[in-house]
């Protein structure tokens, strides 16, 4: 199948999910998070919206914890990542998303650690996001680990990737690792 379709499969079971379903995976996802960046301290994190995996809880919490969060920003059709120091540095950005209000951009070679939104995944750790290409055109330029999150449901049949896509480190789900 194509990845137009795949996206859309994933998209319609996504939005299938319970909010109570949503809370308790989403709790699960960012508790193996929270295990894995113990010794992390610059954190490179999506801010969640509707039926994401939910990461603005893991957010506060890290913010709380004294790490550095980054998040991500549109600026001029490319994606930058900003540091904030509470949601009060947030506002409606592109996308009905949470974006940073600095444009001030952070190094990407100092994040430790990336937590990847992701639409539907493989089991090769391929992703497939929402088709603007954003993260892709980053990623390769980001040494520490590519970690994507999504719901098991979310996996579907192994697809063709374009050579501009990059592969995730690793996958977290509810259920497993990848």
């Amino acid at each position: 199948m194509e990845k137009h379709t795949l996206r859309e499969i994933a998209l319609k079971k996504r939005s299938e999910l319970t909010n109570e379903d949503r809370k308790e995976k989403s709790e699960i996802i960012a508790k193996e998070i929270k295990k894995e960046c113990i010794d992390k301290q610059i954190i490179g994190i999506y801010v969640s919206k509707g039926d994401e995996v939910d990461t603005q809880n893991l957010i506060k919490e890290f913010l709380e914890e004294g790490k550095t969060i980054v998040v991500p920003k549109v600026v001029k059709k490319s994606l930058i990542f900003v540091e904030i120091k509470s949601f009060d540095d947030l506002e409606d950005g592109v996308f009905g998303l949470l974006e940073p209000i600095s444009n001030e951009e952070f190094d990407l070679n100092k994040i430790e650690y990336m937590v990847v939104p992701m639409v539907a995944f493989d089991s090769l750790k391929h992703r497939i996001g929402y088709g603007k290409g954003y993260y892709d055109s980053i990623l390769d330029k980001v040494s520490c680990p590519h970690i994507g999150i999504a719901y098991a449901m979310q996996q579907v049949e192994n697809f063709i990737c374009s050579a501009h896509d990059v592969a995730m480190d690793k996958i977290i789900t509810e259920y497993s690792e990848f």
